[in-house]
């Protein structure tokens, strides 16, 4: 990793990383993303700590797909059978086992659902902070409050084109190599170079509940149909969605350094509700 530098255009974790879900859950339809999701695993829930001596704030709570349609269900039994060719452990749960594994959840409407003891949460800053450790550990420069203001280009003789350097407000990299890592930005950061990057920034809402009595433990959930989540958060949930008419984010576009702090975006009340309705149904 020596001669890696990474630019950041802030502090870590100041932009949208700081309130991620942090979830992990293991199973995909792709085998590709099955093993990424199983080293990441590895990774983050032992590796970093071994080696860094700091803790990713990982924890094993597992996490619960539930099927509302005998389809989604259909689907979640090839999931274990493709968790199964990769080491992933997974069961899928009638409804009755459900309720004895989640007490508190309404399972009236459930055809089943997949269980995976092994997924987990991380803590989303401290695992960054962690990787940040770990890549300095092996020779790489984090510098921060240096946001990247250009990407110089050159056409090679086949007609490639090729990045020679990073320009920054503090000075240029040369370089022959950039790995876009803006997240909500990165498409106006493959425009300084030309390229076309498909990503689209939308409102995200969210809702931590108080304190429920009997929460501790248990599993994360998933909801693919009403695309809803419930991340255990100590003794209460985080309840998050994704809403069929999302708003769109343009200030995302502009990319312009901003004053010091996290991003945090308001939301409407309708638009907490409409990620609310379908997890209600589940209480």
């Amino acid at each position: 990793m020596s001669g890696a530098v990474l630019l950041e255009r802030e502090r870590l974790t100041s932009g949208t990383t700081w309130h991620t879900a942090g979830l992990l859950w293991q199973l995909r339809p792709s085998d590709v993303e099955v093993e990424l999701l199983a080293h990441t695993r590895r990774v983050v829930s032992r590796e970093l700590e071994e080696e860094t001596g700091l803790h990713t704030g990982w924890i094993q709570n597992g996490g619960l797909f539930i099927a509302s349609n005998r389809q989604r269900l259909d689907e979640y039994k090839r999931l274990m059978s493709l968790g199964k060719a990769y080491g992933v452990e997974s069961h899928v749960l009638s409804p009755a086992e459900t309720k004895t594994l989640y007490p508190l959840m309404n399972v009236d409407d459930l055809y089943g659902t997949l269980y995976v003891p092994h997924d987990g949460t991380m803590d989303p800053a401290g695992t960054c902070t962690t990787l940040a450790r770990a890549a300095s550990a092996r020779g790489a420069q984090v510098i921060e409050n240096c946001p990247v203001t250009g990407i110089r280009v050159w056409t090679d003789d086949f007609g490639v084109r090729r990045v020679a350097g990073v320009e920054t407000q503090h000075g240029s990299i040369q370089t022959p190599c950039v790995v876009n890592c803006a997240g909500v930005w990165a498409s106006a950061v493959g425009r300084m170079a030309g390229v076309k990057v498909p990503l689209v920034a939308m409102h995200h809402a969210y809702v931590v509940t108080e304190r429920i009595e009997g929460i501790q433990n248990m599993p994360n959930v998933r909801d693919h149909d009403a695309s809803v989540y419930l991340r255990l958060q100590g003794d209460a949930l985080s309840v998050g969605g994704y809403e069929a008419n999302p708003i769109f984010w343009e200030e995302a576009v502009k990319y312009r350094p901003r004053a010091a702090g996290g991003l945090c975006l308001k939301t409407s009340t309708e638009k907490v509700c409409a990620v609310w309705s379908d997890d209600l149904r589940r209480a």
